[in-house]
C-alpha cells in the first residue's frame, strides 16, 4: 500500500500467494480502503478509560506521576496491536459495508464530483493555448507529435494544466512525463552542439544517451547536466526548494549563475536546492516514493498535509484551507490511487489522519474529527 516494494520483495509476495485463493483473499481485504475505514472505526469503539483506570491500579502509580507521555504510549501500543490483530486476522468477522455507510460521512456533492485529472496540454503560442489531445487515449500515458502547431525555428512552449498530465518524446527521442501544472519549453529541434529543455513543475525524464550532445535541464536557478539517465525533477514556484531524484544512471548539479562547484548524483540519492540561499543538499530516498505519481499512486513518507493536500489539489483542481493552521504541520505515511475520484482519497485521510473535510464555496475546508 505504500508502493515500496522493490522487484525481489514483489516477486516474493506473488510466490508466497500463487494460486491459493485464501491468501489472495488476505491481501484483498489488507488493501481494500473501505475495510480499513471499518476497523478504524471498530477502534474508536474502544473504550480506554477504565482499563487505564484499572492498569494504573496494579501498577501501583495512584500516588505516583506518571509522565503523560509513557502512560500514553502504554495505552497507544495496546490499542494499535488490537488493531493490528482486528485487521490481518483472516477469521475475523467480515465487515459489512452496510456498517460503514451508515457512519456519518461528510461527502457534500462537490466533494464527490472531484474526479482525476486526465491527460491534457497546451501549445502556447503568444497570448493563444492550443489544446492537445493524447495519441493513446490513455489518461494515464500519452505521446503527441505537435509540429503541425509550432512556429519554426522558435522553442516550444508545452504546459499542462491543474487537473492534467502529459507525456512528450522530444526530438531527441528522449520522453519526459510531465506533473500537474507545470511546463518545459525545448527546440522543436536540438542544436548540433547541445541538448536544452526548461521545466517549471514536475517532470520524470528517460534521456536518450547522446555523449556527443550534452543534455541540460534548467529550473529555478540549477541547471541539471545529464549524461544519458533517468531522473525526477520537482520545481513548483510555491516551493522553496528544488527537488532532483536519480533513478538511474548519472546526473550533476550545478547554479545556473555560474557560481559554486559541481554536485555529482548516484541513483537512488536526491539534491535539494534551497531557491533563496542557493544552496544545495542531499539525502537519499526510495525512487518509487518520489516517482509514485508516474505509476498511478500518492505516495507519501512523511510528508505533511500541506504537501499532501497541494499534490492532491493540482490533480484534482481544487483550492483549500485549513480552519486549524496547526493541521498543516501533521505527518503521514501511506498511499493513494492516482486514478480514483477524490472522495477515496479523502475517505483514507479521513479514517487514518483524524482530518475531516467540507466544502465552502469554491473551496474545501479541512478540520479536525
Amino acid at each position: 500500500m505504500l508502493g515500496t516494494l522493490t522487484p525481489e520483495e514483489r516477486d516474493e509476495l506473488n510466490t508466497w500467494i500463487g494460486d491459493d485463493k485464501d491468501r489472495k483473499e488476505i491481501l484483498d481485504r489488507l488493501c481494500d480502503p473501505q475495510l480499513m475505514a471499518h476497523n478504524f472505526h471498530r477502534r474508536t469503539l474502544v473504550e480506554t478509560h477504565r482499563p487505564r483506570k484499572e492498569m494504573v491500579k496494579r501498577l501501583g502509580l495512584q500516588k505516583k506521576r506518571v509522565a503523560p507521555a509513557i502512560l500514553a504510549t502504554l495505552i497507544g501500543v495496546a490499542a494499535v496491536v488490537a488493531l493490528i490483530f482486528i485487521f490481518i486476522n483472516p477469521y475475523s468477522e467480515p465487515y459489512d459495508s452496510n456498517i460503514l455507510a451508515a457512519q456519518p460521512q461528510n461527502k457534500e456533492l462537490d466533494l464527490d464530483s472531484l474526479t482525476p485529472g486526465s491527460s491534457v496540454a497546451y501549445v502556447v503560442k503568444g497570448d493563444r493555448k492550443i489544446p492537445l489531445k493524447s495519441e493513446s487515449g490513455n489518461r494515464g500515458t500519452s505521446m503527441l507529435k505537435i509540429k503541425d502547431v509550432v512556429e519554426k525555428n522558435k522553442p516550444v512552449v508545452l504546459e499542462v494544466p491543474r487537473g492534467g498530465e502529459f507525456i512528450v518524446v522530444l526530438d531527441d527521442s528522449t520522453k519526459v512525463w510531465l506533473n500537474s501544472a507545470s511546463s518545459i519549453t525545448y527546440p522543436e529541434n536540438f542544436s548540433a552542439q547541445a541538448r536544452n529543455v526548461k521545466i517549471t513543475g514536475e517532470a520524470y525524464f528517460s534521456v536518450t544517451k547522446d555523449a556527443e550532445h550534452p543534455f541540460t535541464v534548467d529550473c529555478d536557478g540549477q541547471t541539471i547536466r545529464v549524461y544519458g539517465t533517468e531522473f525526477n525533477v520537482r520545481s513548483y514556484p510555491e516551493e522553496s526548494s528544488v527537488y532532483t531524484s536519480l533513478a538511474e544512471g548519472s546526473v550533476s548539479i550545478v547554479r545556473t549563475d555560474g557560481h559554486g562547484g559541481e554536485l555529482i548524483l548516484s541513483p537512488g540519492t536526491q539534491s535539494v536546492f534551497d531557491k533563496q540561499k542557493k544552496s544545495v543538499a542531499t539525502q537519499n530516498v526510495n525512487i518509487e516514493t518520489v516517482t509514485g505519481w508516474r505509476h498511478g499512486r500518492f505516495v507519501f513518507e512523511n510528508q505533511t498535509l500541506q504537501q499532501i493536500m497541494n499534490d492532491l489539489s493540482r490533480w484534482y483542481d481544487f483550492e483549500f484551507e485549513f480552519e486549524d493552521p496547526s493541521l498543516q504541520d501533521t505527518i503521514f505515511m501511506g498511499s493513494i490511487p492516482r486514478y480514483g475520484d477524490f472522495s477515496t482519497a479523502m475517505l483514507i485521510l479521513e479514517k487514518s489522519g483524524g482530518v475531516k473535510f467540507k466544502s465552502d464555496g469554491n473551496k474545501i475546508l479541512i478540520s479536525h474529527i
